[in-house]
């Protein structure tokens, strides 16, 4: 038998996704993609981040409808805070604040 070797995850980096999400099972495999993908931008220390839309679809892998379904899915479920925002051109990428769960 040819022997394995175990994957050192020591020299990679790594996302943590709140366990709590992944065992809401009212929550669909892309509403939890999404929330993988805002915590994978999301800062340490505020939990803040402001991908774009085009990021959002790209990263989770998910049509446009279904982004606004899981955004606004995880806003209703109190796992993330949704803020727009605006710059002197216009309208700028959400504020996207993951909030603490139980």
């Amino acid at each position: 038998m040819k022997e394995r070797k175990v994957l050192d995850r020591r020299n990679f980096t790594f996302v943590q996704v709140t366990k709590k999400v992944l065992e809401d099972e009212s929550l669909k495999a892309a509403d939890k993609s999404v929330y993988s993908v805002l915590c994978m931008y999301a800062g340490n220390d505020t939990s803040e981040c402001y991908p774009s839309r085009d990021t959002l679809l790209r990263k989770a892998g998910i049509s446009d409808k279904t982004l606004r379904k899981s955004i606004e899915k995880l806003r209703d479920s109190g796992y993330i805070d949704v803020k727009k925002r605006y710059n002197s051109a216009g309208r700028a990428s959400n504020l996207y604040v993951l909030l603490d769960v139980d």
